[in-house]
């Protein structure tokens, strides 16, 4: 029951940011319609690419939660990492559409109805403020709603603009404002992509994880009593929250298995106390074949 609270109640959170975004992007598409805005339909775009994120993030999450099997030993988790990278591709498409939407807009400028605009923007304004508040405490702790979460916040940010912007040419009748806003809210797609898509590509590739020094945890490893040396280690990311490590321990070869068993269980605890890297694999080498010199062993055993 522990461990299906929190993911239930991140469903229940998703589920809601999903009807806001969509209902928000339907009503900024008519608004935009109504008004002439490029800058809410550019809103609209980022609104629906939300929608799409988030809805994303749900299936990740309830495919996540499906059992291991013997062919998928590490389960369904990295699910929720290719659902961020496809969030990082919608974000990519939806920013080159509307560059291709504002150069149009820019060699044909065309009246803007300032009130309309405000309105429908204050509209969306606040479902992203809500979509934010729903996934911001998940956003750090999970990759997946990460993505979802990075979209509503650079929406946020462009709703606000599309707000200014209304009062702004209701105030002066600059419509070139429109424009701008438009510029601005691609630059915050723009800028949401480049993170997304580097944080995923990195797990994809079974990078080191960011904050975390190779060579820090092969110091910690060595420095539990016991240990000789560490070599092949490799660390990686299988989904937010499951850091995998690997690696061989050399020791003495007088250790005796219980010993060895003591040590490798010493690894453990370091890894988890200081970097929480709790799925650990290792293999311990003994180091006393080389008490021997090779030049010995060849000598001893003649071909």
């Amino acid at each position: 029951m522990g461990s299906h609270g929190p993911r239930a109640a991140l469903e229940r959170h998703l589920a809601g940011a999903l009807g806001i975004a969509a209902t928000a992007a339907l009503v900024e598409v008519v608004g935009s319609w109504w008004s002439g805005s490029l800058a809410l339909l550019s809103d609209a775009g980022h609104v629906g690419t939300d929608a799409v994120a988030v809805g994303l993030s749900l299936a990740a999450i309830r495919l996540a939660g499906r059992p291991h099997t013997p062919k998928m030993s590490f389960g369904y988790h990295r699910i929720e990492v290719l659902a961020a990278f496809v969030n990082a591709v919608l974000l990519a498409a939806i920013a080159s559409s509307l560059l291709v939407a504002i150069y149009g807009r820019i060699g044909q400028p065309r009246q803007v109805e300032g009130t309309t605009m405000f309105a429908v923007g204050l509209a969306g304004l606040a479902a992203n403020l809500a979509i934010v508040a729903l996934l911001g405490p998940s956003a750090r702790r999970n990759i997946n709603i990460r993505g979802a979460f990075l979209h509503a916040y650079g929406d946020t940010l462009g709703s606000v603009g599309v707000v200014v912007a209304a009062v702004l040419i209701a105030w002066t009748g600059i419509v070139l404002l429109d424009t701008l806003i438009a510029i601005f809210i691609v630059l915050l797609i723009g800028a949401s992509t480049v993170r997304l898509l580097r944080d995923s590509v990195r797990i994809i590739l079974e990078g080191t994880p960011a904050g975390l020094q190779p060579q820090e945890v092969a110091d910690a490893i060595r420095s539990v009593p016991g240990v000789r040396g560490v070599h092949d280690l490799h660390v990686w990311t299988v989904t937010s929250g499951l850091v995998v490590l690997t690696g061989h321990l050399s020791v003495e070869g007088s250790v005796r298995v219980q010993e060895a068993a003591k040590i490798v269980d010493a690894v453990h605890a370091r890894l988890r106390e200081r970097f929480g890297i709790g799925h650990v694999t290792l293999q311990v080498d003994s180091l006393e074949a080389e008490i021997i010199a090779p030049a010995e062993v060849s000598r001893a055993n003649p071909p």
